[in-house]
């Protein structure tokens, strides 16, 4: 039962992340309290991890996203992903399975912003080779995960 609940309460914060808690109990059909209550819980027990906005990066000038495979050698992937980290271009970074061993996705306002960074992986001594390409148009992006029991 609990579960369920704290299931359509994200649902319900997915939808409006600034939504408040009597707003969520009036279209539950909960109790303020209750909602309050198990917001709290998931805020402790980190399930919802923090409160931000969705930012449409492109009014802000970011006109480049970029996805970058990227081949670590030996066993500096852990190496390359801490510097990858701290990349203020890159918003996601994923260590993954297949021919490659790291997938980052970035943001650029420019092709001249670009071009160093990918110049800048090239030129890391631990990256064996990256592929990198420009994605053409966002068909999808952000969008909240369909909750399931």
């Amino acid at each position: 039962m609990e579960k369920d609940l704290d299931l359509k309460i994200l649902a319900q914060l997915q939808k409006d992340g600034r939504a408040s808690c009597r707003q969520i109990a009036a279209a539950l059909g909960v109790a303020t309290t209750t909602v309050s209550h198990r917001i709290a819980s998931l805020e402790a027990n980190g399930t919802i991890a923090g409160y931000k906005p969705s930012i449409d990066y492109r009014h802000l000038g970011y006109q480049i996203t970029t996805i970058t495979l990227i081949k670590a050698k030996g066993n500096k992937i852990p190496e390359i992903t801490e510097q990858l980290r701290k990349d203020e271009h890159l918003h996601h970074v994923y260590e993954i399975t297949g021919e490659f061993d790291i997938l980052a996705i970035g943001k650029f306002k420019d092709q001249e912003s670009m071009n160093r960074e990918i110049k800048k992986l090239l030129a890391n001594p631990s990256i064996e080779r990256t592929n990198t390409s420009i994605v053409l148009a966002i068909v999808k992006e952000g969008a909240p995960l369909k909750l399931l029991p």
